[in-house]
């Protein structure tokens, strides 16, 4: 009862997200302005502690989603953890 699938493009869907404080986000577009959108739609919804997951960020040809998530981290003042599975790490202070 908790799930809801949203269809069609990002960023046209975003508003259609009901949820106000979310604790855990992965993202996983495989394209880096629909994952930022995402990113700066969601930032101040995560609550402090949240974790989001980023699915390409370190991958060998993904490198416009790592920039792309390296100047989103240094506009919300934070980092973003390259962690050995490829993916990107951020904790919301």
């Amino acid at each position: 009862d908790n799930v809801e699938i949203v269809r069609g493009s990002i960023p046209d869907t975003l508003p259609k997200v009901k949820s106000n404080k979310i604790s855990f986000i992965h993202i996983d577009m495989n394209c880096a302005k629909p994952e930022i959108d995402a990113g700066e739609y969601f930032w101040d919804k995560i609550i402090p502690s949240g974790v989001v997951v980023l699915d390409d960020y370190g991958y060998p040809g993904y490198l416009d989603q790592k920039k792309a998530w390296d100047d989103f981290a240094i506009r919300k003042g934070v980092q973003v953890l390259s962690i050995p599975t490829g993916q990107g790490l951020i904790i919301k202070p």
